[in-house]
């Protein structure tokens, strides 16, 4: 987002991301394309590193995992458009699977706008943005609101300043192969009101 980097004051990804290349968007509470209502989510412990199932108590290494795998998928669909050099049904697909509206249509605008550009501010290849969950602001099986560390600077050629911490919203989804984790990304952007971060899962 001069141009690029969607996962809202100035979005980190979709939102961080934006913020790396001075664009950014406002915080929003739409939802993406997320798994129908359901009223069966069977919550189960588990010590598997691969494992995504929702758990009885949703803590900070489960929380790590996710966002883990969410930012690999996201630098992953970045550096197939950069192999590519042309935004295409792949990259859509994949990012798709990880965010929702309207962090979606920025992610393909940004995207776009980089092949454009023949990603010349970008690292060859780009690496995944670094997310580090914090803390847990509001948990449920359905939805998670997390203070994290999300940085988009490795997907970078030039030194970047540090990016300031994010709050990450996250909504059950379908799992698909290019997604794992049950998880899509609403939103993400600078913490701006703390009272709405504990109101959001209710």
């Amino acid at each position: 987002m001069p141009r690029r980097l969607v996962l809202l004051l100035l979005l980190v990804v979709a939102g961080c991301r934006g913020a790396s290349d001075g664009g950014g968007a406002g915080s929003t509470t739409s939802e993406p394309q997320m798994a129908g209502t359901t009223t069966t989510l069977e919550s189960t412990t588990t010590t598997s590193a691969t494992s995504f199932e929702v758990p009885a108590v949703i803590d900070l290494p489960y929380v790590q995992r996710v966002l883990k795998t969410i930012y690999h998928l996201d630098g992953e669909a970045t550096r197939h458009v950069y192999a590519k050099k042309i935004p295409d049904a792949e990259l859509y697909e994949r990012l798709e699977a990880i965010f929702g509206e309207p962090l979606l249509t920025q992610a393909k605008r940004i995207l776009g706008e980089a092949a454009y550009d023949g990603f010349v501010r970008f690292a060859d290849p780009p690496g995944d943005a670094f997310v580090r969950a914090v803390d847990i602001l509001q948990a449920t099986p359905t939805c998670m609101v997390i203070l994290a560390d999300l940085d988009y600077r490795p997907q970078y050629r030039e030194a970047r300043p540090p990016q300031p911490q994010a709050i990450i919203r996250l909504r059950r989804a379908d799992v698909l192969p290019y997604n794992p984790t049950g998880w899509g990304v609403v939103a993400a952007g600078a913490p701006v009101n703390p009272n709405e971060n504990q109101r959001i899962c209710q």
